[in-house]
């Protein structure tokens, strides 16, 4: 279970990074 989630936080969070990067880009532009 644990091992599951820390395998399912290191998918989500350069989902995340990569997300919030277009998400500011297409802000600023």
């Amino acid at each position: 279970m644990v091992r599951a989630v820390l395998t399912d936080i290191q998918f989500w969070i350069p989902a995340l990074v990569l997300a919030g990067g277009i998400l500011l880009l297409a802000i600023l532009n």
